[in-house]
């Protein structure tokens, strides 16, 4: 598996599916690395060409900036940096929660860069209600299992998963800014997007991505009955037809045939653990 060098960091990243396939970058949430996208890499790889970088100070991507550079504008910015080491001038985005909330930055910092844009579990603000969550939180209290989280967790050897998990918890203290455009900005993000949410989804209801489907001029909104925050491996039967049908128009790819499929089942990686 490669990694690249993108400004200070040294990025980790698997690539896979079609190598001749339209671009399609996968970006996962907080706490998480690219191994929670397993559940879409055969639907997806079938027509794209898969980018699956760990984010900045997750799973074996470092980050020499520590946690002042743990927000989501800087997130997008690494995303950019990435595409461009990798002579990646257009393509499609999928990211979940923390994945998600960077591509609105993404959108309107690179807005050349965007084909397409899934936003999937995410939020355009944090409300009081999460902030006070976070700020009841620990290391040990955020996540339940420990062993796995270090086993995701490498860079930065035994002790990383508690860095990640203090960084996710400070994302509670970040100013606005840090994370996400000012609302008025958003009218200005032109590219095709779907918005993918969960109706039981804890961390953001389903008022908030009916919001963000009204500011945003080319958006669509799918809500996902009885399904969480993980909606890729909660209902990936569901997520992966739904996020293929709304791609192909944009891309110019086939919709590949997917296979009947438990739309219950999970593959998780790391289940237990708070992401964002």
């Amino acid at each position: 598996m490669p990694y690249a060098s993108v400004d200070d960091l040294t990025v980790y990243y698997a690539e896979q599916g079609r190598a001749d396939g339209p671009p399609l970058v996968l970006l996962h949430g907080f706490t998480g690395t690219g191994n929670a996208w397993a559940a879409q890499l055969s639907a997806f790889g079938a027509s794209y060409r898969l980018i699956i970088p760990d984010l900045r100070g997750h799973g074996r991507t470092n980050n020499p900036g520590g946690l002042a550079a743990m927000n989501h504008r800087q997130f997008a910015r690494d995303t950019i940096a990435l595409c461009r080491a990798l002579g990646i001038e257009h393509a499609a985005f999928c990211g979940h929660s923390t994945g998600a909330m960077q591509l609105l930055t993404l959108a309107l910092e690179a807005p050349g860069l965007a084909q397409a844009l899934v936003l999937a579990g995410g939020t355009y603000f944090y409300g009081e209600e999460l902030r006070d969550w976070w700020r009841g939180q620990v290391p040990e209290t955020l996540v339940s299992d420990i062993a796995a989280m270090q086993a995701r967790h490498t860079a930065f050897g035994p002790d990383h998963w508690r860095m990640v998990a203090e960084a996710f918890i400070a994302v509670g203290t970040h100013a606005h800014t840090e994370d996400f455009p000012e609302p008025a900005a958003l009218h200005a993000i032109a590219t095709p997007t779907l918005i993918i949410h969960g109706d039981r989804d804890w961390f953001f209801s389903v008022e908030v991505p009916a919001e963000l489907y009204r500011m945003l001029p080319d958006a669509r909104l799918c809500i996902l009955p009885e399904t969480g925050h993980g909606l890729p491996w909660e209902r990936p039967a569901w997520f992966n037809t739904i996020v293929l049908d709304f791609l192909a128009p944009s891309l110019g790819a086939e919709v590949p045939s997917i296979g009947a499929q438990d739309p219950g089942d999970s593959s998780q990686a790391g289940s237990g653990n708070a992401s964002g």
